[in-house]
């Protein structure tokens, strides 16, 4: 809830405007704006103003329309009921790093590395609150080492079940599709997944892998995938 904070240095009070939310439980500030000394908030409140103005621009409507559709599925709470977090964990959880970076991706796809920066010009303290400054590409690649393929099945599993709870398909019209991407694997890299051939980028020296779909043609919205050989066209057993 955002309230007005005031600040003493040297004798003389500030104003902020101040947001605390409750971050793994705890109230914690998420967002702090300067409104100045009390003569320029008289000012202000006189409607006398002079000098520039200073905006401060944030993400918000395709952060918040994301983070909407996920109030149904609950990304974080699946990942996090098949990865608990440990007894000494603690910041974001396995499955709030997996949603943080799935928001991103639906907006405006960045590196790990830069999550956190991109998160700070956002505003996701307003839809969503969390420690920033936790968002690393390092915390991330911990988050994921505990994470196994059977572990990453299972969540696929629930996820798409829980999709089809919200949208249930017409078992009358399914469709298929395959979407290849390519790696920077070397070519002699064991791999069950990766192999070299042509892809949409153009490039026939990359090793590539692919994500097979199945599709609801009524709502068209992915009902079921796994990820495949990139020479394989036709459904896995566990796909059929």
């Amino acid at each position: 809830m955002a309230h007005f904070h005031v600040k003493k240095k040297r004798g003389r009070p500030y104003l902020y405007v101040r947001e605390i939310a409750r971050v793994d439980g705890k109230p914690k500030v998420v967002s702090q704006v300067y409104i100045g000394s009390p003569e320029k908030v008289a000012a202000l409140a006189k409607g006398e103003t002079s000098g520039e103005v200073r905006l401060r621009v944030e993400e918000f409507g395709a952060l918040f329309a994301a983070n909407l559709m996920d109030k149904g599925i609950d990304l974080a709470g699946i990942v996090d009921s098949v990865i608990p977090r440990g007894p000494k964990e603690t910041g974001p959880s396995v499955g709030e790093y997996f949603l943080y970076s799935v928001l991103n991706r639906m907006v405006e796809a960045r590196s790990k590395h830069s999550l956190a920066d991109w998160y700070a010009h956002t505003a996701i303290q307003q839809i969503r609150p969390t420690d920033i400054s936790a968002l690393t590409s390092q915390r991330y690649w911990e988050k994921w080492e505990r994470v196994s393929e059977e572990d990453l099945s299972e969540i696929s599993r629930r996820f798409f079940q829980k999709v089809a709870e919200l949208e249930m398909p017409r078992a009358d019209c399914l469709l298929f599709d395959t979407t290849n991407y390519y790696t920077y694997m070397a070519s002699k890299t064991p791999s069950e997944l990766a192999r070299r051939g042509h892809n949409k980028e153009g490039s026939t020296t990359s090793a590539r892998w692919a994500w097979g779909y199945w599709w609801s043609g009524d709502r068209v919205f992915p009902c079921g995938g796994e990820p495949t050989p990139a020479t394989c066209t036709t459904p896995s057993s566990s796909l059929r």
